[in-house]
C-alpha cells in the first residue's frame, strides 16, 4: 500500500528510529557506466571524524556571540544600542539646490511685476472723467490760490494792414531845384515833396518795396499841408495833386486812377488786394492851391447856387490840357506833396 506525501511526513516525524519505517526498502540499481566508488577528498579545513570541528582547532561557530554570556540574551555581539530618543541623526545634509538671496531677488522681481501691472490695470481701465482739483482751505496760512494761465497776447498779425516801407525817386523826371522824393515817407511835419514841374504835368515818381506785398490801399496828401520850419504855412506856394494814376507790377498790370479833389489834408484810394513790389505814380494833373476857409467861417452864397465859405476862392483853370500855364505866377513852378502812405501786409 503506497503512502501519500503528508502520510510519509506524519510518520517520519513521529519515529524515533526514521531508519525503521522502510525495511523492505527496493534496492536501487546503478545505471550501466555509473562511478560507484567515490572517494572522499582529504581536505585541510575540514575533518570528518572530528566533526564539525575546523582543521585550526577552532569552533565552527566561534564568530557568533555566545547566548550564556553576560549582558543581554539573545543580542548579537559588538552591537552597540543607541536610545530611541538620543535625538542623533547620523543621516548626512543633503546640499542646498540654490542659493536662497537669489530667491528672494527672484521672488522681489516678481511681486514688483504684479504691482506694475496692476497699476497699469487701472491707469488703462479706470475712470476717463479727470480728477477734481481739491480747494484749498482758506485757513490754511500758506494756501496760495491756484493761479490762472495768463492770455496768449494776440501777436501782431501778419495780415494786419500798415503802411509798409518803401524807396521812393523821381530824380529823371523833376528838374533841378526840386527836393528829394523819399521826403514822402518821412514824418517831419516841417517839410514836404517839393517837384519842380518845368512848366509842364507828366512826372513819374518810382516806388520800390523791396519785397512783394499785399497792397490794399494808398494815401496820399496833396500840396504842402502844415508849415515850414520857420513856422510860415506853404500851402498856398506850390501846387496839389489833383489827378494821380498808380501802375503795379503785379501779374496783371494793375492801373488805379485817383482823383484827390484837392483836399486839405489825406486823400484815400482803396485798391483790391494787389500783390506787388514796385508803384509807378504818374503826376497826371496839378492844380493852383484853394483858399482855406477861416476857422468858424459861415458860407457866403454865390450867384450860381452855391454855397462856398467866405472867403473861399477857386484856383484858376489851367492854361493847358496839361496843367501848364504862364510863368507870371510863382506858384505853377512847382507842385508839393506832404506824404504818401502804401497800405497793405505781407502775404499769407
Amino acid at each position: 500500500m503506497a503512502l501519500t506525501n503528508e502520510q510519509w511526513t506524519e510518520q517520519l516525524q513521529a519515529s524515533e528510529d526514521p531508519d525503521s519505517l522502510y525495511p523492505d526498502a527496493p534496492e536501487y540499481d546503478m545505471p550501466e557506466g555509473a562511478h560507484t566508488d567515490y572517494e572522499v577528498a582529504d581536505d585541510d579545513h575540514y575533518d570528518g571524524d572530528e566533526g564539525d570541528e575546523y582543521d585550526d582547532g577552532g569552533e565552527a561557530f566561534g564568530d557568533y556571540a555566545d547566548p550564556e554570556e553576560d549582558g543581554d540574551p539573545g543580542a548579537p555581539q559588538g552591537l552597540v544600542e543607541v536610545p530611541l530618543d538620543s535625538g542623533e541623526h547620523d543621516e548626512p545634509q543633503r546640499p542646498r539646490r540654490f542659493d536662497g538671496k537669489i530667491a528672494m531677488g527672484f521672488a522681489a522681481a516678481g511681486l514688483v511685476a504684479v504691482l506694475v501691472a496692476i497699476i497699469g490695470a487701472v491707469v488703462v481701465y479706470g475712470s476717463d472723467e479727470p480728477a477734481r482739483p481739491t480747494a484749498a482751505s482758506v485757513t490754511e496760512p500758506g494756501a496760495v490760490p491756484p493761479t490762472r494761465s495768463a492770455a496768449p497776447k494776440p501777436a501782431a498779425a501778419e495780415s494786419a494792414d500798415r503802411p509798409l516801407p518803401y524807396s521812393a525817386d523821381a530824380a529823371g523826371s523833376c528838374a533841378a531845384g526840386s527836393t528829394s522824393a523819399q521826403t514822402m515817407a518821412g514824418a517831419d511835419p516841417h517839410s514836404a515833396f517839393v517837384c519842380v514841374r518845368g512848366g509842364a504835368d507828366g512826372q513819374v515818381i518810382e516806388i520800390d518795396l523791396s519785397k512783394t506785398y499785399m497792397i490794399t490801399a494808398i494815401s496820399l496828401t496833396p500840396g504842402w499841408v502844415g508849415k515850414d520850419a520857420s513856422g510860415v504855412s506853404q500851402w498856398g506856394q506850390y501846387r496839389v495833386v489833383t489827378t494821380v494814376q498808380y501802375l503795379f507790377n503785379d501779374t496783371d498790370k494793375t492801373m488805379v486812377t485817383q482823383e484827390t479833389k484837392n483836399v486839405h489834408g489825406e486823400a484815400v484810394q482803396p485798391i483790391k488786394r494787389v500783390l506787388a513790389s514796385k508803384i509807378r505814380i504818374l503826376i497826371r494833373q496839378t492844380s493852383r492851391p484853394p483858399a482855406q476857409p477861416e476857422p468858424g467861417a459861415s458860407p457866403t452864397p454865390t450867384p450860381g447856387g452855391f454855397n462856398l465859405p467866405a472867403p473861399l476862392t477857386l484856383a484858376p483853370l489851367p492854361g493847358s490840357s496839361l496843367g501848364g500855364q504862364a510863368a507870371s505866377d510863382p506858384v505853377d513852378a512847382a507842385f508839393a506833396i506832404k506824404s504818401l502812405k502804401i497800405i497793405g501786409h505781407e502775404p499769407l
